[in-house]
């Protein structure tokens, strides 16, 4: 059986360039999940983390926040996680939350926040688009708040 299989392969060499192109791709990124130093988590675990004192950062613009967010996540902007991530690691979080609207954005900032704090970093898989459709909670502003 085995000594068939160059036959195949010479025959079929699109299908085997494929498949190991395939097989590359799935090992890398097996890899990268591995070796990152954050974690995406649902929002089950995101709400359980919540409810224990972990910090929620909420990196969308401050038009879609207001149409509502997660309770008490606090609006920042991406560029601005340099300066915030240590001073509110001091306050010993038991994890800081990163979400936006779709986990795009939140994954790329993990990667920076993750290196300027020792407190663990997850980010809200799927962002607030998740959040709705497993039909967690949303606050929204009030018109005559600031």
């Amino acid at each position: 059986m085995l000594n068939r299989l160059p036959i195949f392969a010479s025959n079929h060499y699109l299908l085997v360039a494929a498949f190991v192109f395939i097989l590359v791709l799935i090992v890398a990124d097996e890899v990268e999940r591995r070796t990152r130093r954050y974690r995406e988590i649902g929002a089950q675990e995101a709400t359980q983390l919540i409810n224990r004192g972990a910090s929620l950062l909420d990196l969308r613009d401050r038009k879609t926040f207001d149409e509502g967010h997660i309770a008490n996540a606090v609006r920042i902007n991406a560029d601005d996680l340099r300066e915030r991530i240590p001073a509110l690691a001091k306050s010993n979080p038991p994890a800081i939350i990163l979400c936006c609207q779709n986990g795009e954005q939140s994954k790329r900032s993990a990667k920076q926040a993750a290196g300027l704090s020792s407190t663990p970093v997850a980010v809200l898989k799927n962002g607030i688009t998740q959040w709705k459709q497993e039909n967690f909670p949303l606050v929204q502003k009030s018109r005559g708040q600031t």
